[in-house]
């Protein structure tokens, strides 16, 4: 995963909200940033399809297509 790739976020349905709406949304983005977050563990600032941006864990995220 790297800056400009689209990803498809994948919401674990083990972790799902109370508050989340049914049925879940695929939620697709653009990668602007990356941080690692752990030894192990990174995030990536991601720019949704609705405009909202947010910090995502990179293993709830699914590379679609790699930006050039």
């Amino acid at each position: 995963m790297k800056v400009g790739d689209m990803v498809k976020f994948k919401a674990d349905p083990t972790e799902i909200d109370i508050n989340m709406p049914f049925p879940l949304v695929q939620e697709h983005g653009v990668v602007l940033q990356l941080s690692r977050t752990g030894h192990e563990t990174k995030s990536a600032k991601i720019m949704f399809n609705d405009g909202e941006v947010a910090w995502i864990g990179t293993n709830t995220l699914e590379v679609i297509s790699e930006g050039g």
